[in-house]
């Protein structure tokens, strides 16, 4: 589109304040746009599956009590293993290396710790509902 220059367009841009380069036109300046509108599904979060209520648990406060006694045991174990660092480097003392406790008793722990774990996995848990079914009348 042509712009002619006349008489009247030459008065109208004088009326007319100089655009900067950088200044958008009054077209282009964009209205706030109206808020959102209102979500009518519930919003889900990505760990709901982990807050089911519907489902028991495996495991019982007493298989965590037995499972962390037995890795106390390991832990014990693994820290009566630990040393036999020389005292002077030259000289070598198979006594701090092949002592009973580093390998006879550590490893014995280690494997009563493995078996311990191993049982409080598979201790069945104490249901609720015993209490309930002691409660009731036999017929």
């Amino acid at each position: 589109m042509k712009i002619f220059l006349t008489k009247k367009n030459l008065k109208q841009m004088a009326k007319q304040p100089p655009r900067r380069p950088n200044q958008p036109s009054q077209a282009a300046i964009r209205r706030p746009a109206s808020a959102a509108p209102v979500r009518k599904t519930p919003t889900r979060n990505r760990f709901d599956w982990l807050m089911r209520k519907d489902e028991p648990f495996i495991f019982d406060r007493r298989n965590f009590i037995v499972m962390g006694i037995g890795l106390l045991l390991v832990v014990v174990g693994l820290a009566a293993m630990s040393g036999g660092a020389m005292p002077n480097p030259e000289v070598w003392d198979p006594n701090l290396i092949y002592s009973p406790r580093r390998i006879t008793l550590a490893p014995m722990l280690m494997v009563a710790g493995f078996v311990v774990v191993a049982i409080g996995i598979f201790l069945k848990p104490n249901s609720g509902n015993s209490k309930t079914a002691d409660a009731s009348p036999s017929a």
